[in-house]
């Protein structure tokens, strides 16, 4: 796959993946394939930046399959990773709804497949059907709560207790259950889960070391399988939250 590459033709079941979006599930089939007529379907490469921090937003982009992480670059030029997003997630959206810039920048982290759908475009869709605003709203409602619950879990657990709770996160959106165990779907480098965490690599090093060692966790390469998801819960209710 090349870094990008427009994938011209658009597929019969388009219409499929833009109602199992929340976004657009009120609508009815002639309503998404007028939504499915705005937007353009772009295939990128791992590692590809998708829009810089401070970059005006022009389009709302919608994940049919991949992965792609938004952070934010602080003056020291640390990182601070504030989402990762899947198969089926919406994001870019705030810049959209208040003409802002971008407050992070977006990149993806494998070979990805997304949809786009410009600003204007959006913005006639909301004012014409209602229900999208709504949806829209209530996606900005559970925005605020996973950040609400982030910060929490960032300023009453340690480093080993919030690298827990973000697993349990990573595995809850992302995770592919078999039994007991979890794997995240997604590659996650020390580097990536520290930006997540915030936290030094050193520590989160020391942090997961700590969870192999009571065998909550498995780590092979960028693939972290969660072997105990009730004791990381267990311990996450422990320290704190």
């Amino acid at each position: 796959m090349s870094l990008y590459s427009n994938i011209a033709e658009t597929p019969q079941d388009a219409a499929a993946f833009l109602e199992s979006l929340t976004l657009f599930a009120g609508l009815d089939q002639d309503q998404l394939s007028e939504v499915a007529g705005r937007m353009k379907r772009r295939s990128f490469a791992p590692g590809v930046t998708l829009y810089h921090q401070d970059m005006p937003g022009m389009m709302l982009y919608m994940i049919e399959e991949g992965s792609v992480r938004v952070y934010s670059i602080g003056r020291t030029g640390q990182e601070l990773t504030l989402a990762i997003f899947g198969g089926g997630d919406i994001f870019g959206e705030l810049s959209i709804l208040d003409s802002q810039h971008h407050s992070a920048t977006a990149v993806t982290l494998a070979a990805t497949v997304v949809w786009l759908l410009p600003r204007t475009d959006l913005k006639d869709l909301m004012e014409r059907y209602p229900v999208i605003a709504e949806a829209m709203i209530q996606l900005l409602v559970a925005r605020v709560r996973s950040t609400t619950h982030h910060v929490e879990a960032m300023t009453f657990q340690d480093v080993q207790g919030r690298l827990a709770y973000e697993l349990l996160n990573l595995a809850e959106r992302h995770g592919c259950q078999t039994g007991d165990t979890i794997v995240i779907d997604i590659p996650l480098t020390q580097g990536d889960l520290a930006t997540i965490v915030g936290a030094t690599r050193e520590s989160i090093n020391k942090a997961m070391s700590a969870l192999r060692s009571q065998n909550l966790v498995q780590i092979d390469g960028t693939q972290v399988t969660l072997l105990n998801p009730a004791g990381l819960r267990n311990m996450v209710h422990e320290r704190g939250r």
